[in-house]
């Protein structure tokens, strides 16, 4: 009885290390499919902090047919009044009713210079606000340490950049805070619940006086 060589059993076994092999490869990519992605959040700090301003559309209409005015009226001539010195007399002139005294010169009403609340972009500011004795850097390390991604918005993928507006009022609370550019409503409202829970600045001050301050501050969210 003939024996079968080693070559001949590694051929015969060919097949069941090619389907080992497969299983292991798929076992390995439905793992990669249920491992958890990560996503971080950077800030890319806009100097542009004017707000965003959409020009009205130009309407152009044709104007109507421009007719010539009417020409004035006729002034009527005035009544000559002959005056004979040997038929009329005149009445006496009483000079003291005119003596210098008699005239009273008001002086101008006084006008109240107007108190206007003056806002004034971050940049154009003459003595910025600061943020816990720092600048916008501090602000930004700040806001990075509460920032979280939202889990949602990581698990369908979403990223991008949403940019929020709010204003440093005169006395440095943060008021009137706003979205002016979003890729996504979650990771709007995120951005929004951070920025609303920044304690108070010191004011930024316009000819060394509180002046309110428009700001503008981008996030970036970036999966990984």
């Amino acid at each position: 009885m003939k024996t079968k060589s080693k070559k001949a059993d590694l051929e015969g076994k060919k097949f069941l290390f090619f389907q080992a092999g497969l299983i292991i490869a798929l076992g390995l990519a439905l793992a990669a499919f249920e491992w958890p992605t990560k996503g971080e959040v950077s800030f890319d700090y806009v100097l542009n902090t004017n707000p965003i301003e959409t020009p009205d559309d130009v309407i152009i209409t044709r104007p109507d047919e421009i007719k010539p005015p009417p020409p004035p009226p006729t002034a009527p001539m005035p009544e000559i009044i002959r005056i004979h010195d040997n038929e009329t007399d005149l009445p006496d002139f009483d000079p003291t009713l005119f003596e210098q005294d008699s005239i009273v010169i008001l002086p101008p009403p006084k006008t109240e210079e107007e108190d206007v609340d003056e806002i004034i972009p971050f940049m154009l500011i003459e003595e910025k606000p600061s943020f816990m004795g720092g600048d916008y850097n501090t602000f930004t390390q700040w806001v990075a340490k509460r920032i979280v991604y939202p889990e949602l918005a990581a698990i369908n993928g979403i990223q991008g950049r949403v940019t929020i507006q709010f204003l440093i009022d005169t006395d440095g609370s943060v008021k009137d805070i706003r979205v002016i550019q979003s890729v996504d409503k979650l990771l709007a409202e995120e951005a929004l619940r951070v920025v609303s829970q920044s304690p108070s600045w010191s004011p930024g001050k316009q000819r060394g006086k509180p002046t309110k301050v428009i700001f503008t501050f981008p996030f970036t969210y970036r999966l990984q």
